[in-house]
């Protein structure tokens, strides 16, 4: 089974070449999206015969349901008669043929018909509107502001109304700014240069309508991309950048790294989204920092980092990415460990206690080994009581003792406070972070009374200072 597919353009049958032509007088079965279609016209004029696919718009709530209903129904066509052959105005861009490309039955194919498209009918009225020939074309229905590149020359086609021409100057003006020039496109291909807030106050829109953006530079746009941060990132460290980005190394930036992170976890803490905001930019930017280094001395890119991460995603979520997952019912704790044994060859789970690393902070280090812990079988994971038991015992012992034992029991006495933590499902790095905090706190609150901590009338105890 055989479905063509052609593009008939604007609709001018000047435009077409012998071989459109030919496909659509030679068809066994000619199907056009729309009747609307100015080329309706012309076919009628050479009698060849066709249907629409217009009684479907009426029955569709939205472009999606609308495309796969014609792609069922083309599929029925193609199944019933030789040679059909389903004509839109650009084939490489409608919303509809990528419906009937998914829609594909076993043992059919779809040929293409070399046509003109409306892509050939805009392209050379603004194509010195762009900087570079590396453009991207799209329908309107079809376009996302998610796959926006401002630094890309754009032309969005089929317009075909005020709602739709409000919508693409929506997503446009997210990376732009509204009062930037865009080319408004109509049946003429005459380019008018407009500010982009008049898209949806023209005078006339149709199928024929386009719009094409051009290509704008960090600088003057109103919103950045990831990859913007980048090349910013690139012209820092260049030789006409600044002197101090550009003699960093992996080793040097290490504290700013953990320093960033932890600003993050503050923000958190403060439930303050706008600070959030601000302080995942500053860890984002450590880690195009980073990344800038690895690809000058040939390290990685910021394609490994993402590879790398994307299929650890993938690997470490079967439950989710299998062709048997989808559900999420599946994920247990347990299964994820073992997944990272698998990928590091580890044999035992006393072998995983390596994988974490010792340049955690000591609190966190100790509570992903306890973690850890948790998975080995032959380890009795004690109650909260016995925790507590425990502390009180060995800070009875720490009496008139040695030094060195005293570090001992020190130490121990750090490690099952972090397990009392840990047993009460607390993060013991944040809560003493926020205890140390309130005494900064309490010393703010002294002074804003108007008393000098150095000449307060008594020694003040960490009593009073809201520690005991």
């Amino acid at each position: 089974m055989i479905l063509q597919i052609v593009s008939i353009g604007p609709g001018d049958p000047l435009f077409l070449n012998k071989k459109t032509a030919d496909t659509l007088r030679t068809s066994g079965f000619l199907v056009l999206r729309t009747g609307g279609h100015p080329l309706a016209a012309w076919l009628a004029e050479q009698s060849v015969s066709f249907c629409t696919m217009d009684d479907l718009y009426d029955t569709a709530d939205d472009f999606e349901l609308l495309s796969g209903a014609i792609a069922r129904k083309l599929w029925e066509y193609a199944a019933e008669y030789d040679h059909t052959v389903y004509a839109v105005s650009d084939a490489m861009t409608d919303y509809t043929v990528d419906a009937v490309f998914a829609a594909c039955p076993a043992n059919s194919r779809i040929e293409m018909v070399p046509g003109f498209s409306f892509s050939d009918y805009y392209l050379p009225a603004c194509r010195a509107f762009f900087s570079t020939s590396d453009i991207r074309i799209c329908s309107a229905s079809s376009f996302t502001a998610s796959g926006y590149d401002p630094s890309r020359p754009l032309l969005i086609t089929e317009l075909n109304d005020e709602i739709t021409a409000g919508e693409i100057k929506r997503c446009i003006s997210a990376s732009i700014r509204d009062e930037e020039t865009v080319l408004f496109l109509d049946k003429d291909a005459v380019p008018h240069p407009i500010p982009l807030f008049e898209l949806d106050r023209q005078n006339h829109y149709d199928h024929l309508s386009a719009v094409a953006a051009g290509s704008f530079p960090y600088e003057s746009r109103s919103r950045k991309t990831l990859e913007d941060l980048m090349q910013i990132m690139d012209r820092l460290r260049s030789p006409e950048g600044c002197p101090w980005d550009r003699a960093q190394t992996h080793g040097s930036l290490k504290p700013y790294v953990v320093e960033e992170a932890w600003e993050v976890v503050d923000s958190i803490q403060e439930n303050d989204p706008v600070h959030l905001k601000e302080e995942l930019g500053d860890l984002l930017f450590q880690i195009v920092f980073h990344t800038s280094i690895g690809r000058a001395f040939d390290e990685f890119t910021m394609e490994d980092v993402l590879e790398t991460i994307c299929q650890k995603m993938i690997r470490r979520h079967p439950h989710v990415f299998s062709k048997n997952g989808g559900s999420g019912e599946n994920f247990s704790p347990e299964s994820w460990d073992l997944i990272k044994q698998a990928e590091k060859g580890r044999k035992s789970y006393v072998e995983t206690l390596k994988d974490v690393s010792t340049a955690l902070p000591s609190l966190r280090y100790t509570e992903k080994i306890l973690r850890k812990l948790e998975q080995v079988p032959g380890i009795s994971n004690p109650s909260t009581e016995d925790i507590l038991s425990s502390i009180q015992q060995v800070a009875a012992e720490m009496k008139d003792v040695s030094v060195e034992k005293e570090e001992r029991l020190l130490g121990k006495l750090l490690f099952l406070c972090v397990q009392f933590s840990h047993s009460l499902n607390i993060d013991s790095e944040i809560l003493l972070h926020q205890t140390a905090g309130r005494i900064v706190e309490a010393c703010r609150n002294i002074e804003a009374k108007g008393i000098n901590l150095t000449d307060h009338p008594k020694p003040l105890t960490f009593n009073d200072l809201g520690v005991y």
